[in-house]
């Protein structure tokens, strides 16, 4: 069954309808803005977007290696090396030999990076709070669903693509 279109508007200036934005366009504006707006408000805290995102991974007391991290966030090991030298200079995290292994360096969060992390929380729920505050009650939960969905047909997706390889 096909899913109903938005319906075509009419431009104000010439009378002209136009189609309506791409569901991908809409979704890159607000990824874009809304990366914006967090790494303003992360900006005073000493943290950029990408680092927020590394400690929130490594919040839940796991150590991981920055192999591993890398793997996680989809990039190549030396942009991730430069984002641990950053957080480990700042004292927000720590490498450390991994248990039995002479070569792999596990990364871990120091009791200055749980304490940057929530403040980091705080100013991204300030932010979220901000971005979402046109949605009516209930609606946050659906688009938040909808997006897990979306994630997870991605996952398969790409579980398939790199079975076929």
């Amino acid at each position: 069954m096909a899913k109903k279109q938005r319906p075509l508007s009419k431009s104000t200036r010439s009378g002209a309808t136009r189609a309506p934005f791409r569901t991908l366009y809409l979704v890159k504006q607000v990824q874009y803005k809304t990366f914006l707006r967090l790494e303003a408000a992360l900006q005073p805290l000493g943290v950029t977007t990408t680092q927020f995102r590394i400690l929130t991974a490594l919040a839940r007391g796991d150590k991981r290696s920055s192999a591993e991290l890398s793997r996680i966030f989809g990039v190549k090991p030396q942009t991730m090396i430069k984002q641990i030298v950053n957080l480990e200079s700042n004292g927000l995290i720590e490498r450390n030999l991994a248990k039995g292994s002479k070569r792999v360096l596990e990364v871990s969060m120091t009791d200055a990076g749980r304490s940057a992390l929530r403040a980091c929380d705080k100013a991204a729920t300030a932010v979220e709070a901000t971005i979402f505050s046109s949605f009516a009650p209930g609606e946050l939960e659906t688009y938040r669903a909808l997006m897990e969905k979306v994630l997870a047909g991605m996952h398969d997706i790409a579980d398939d693509e790199a079975a076929e390889e």
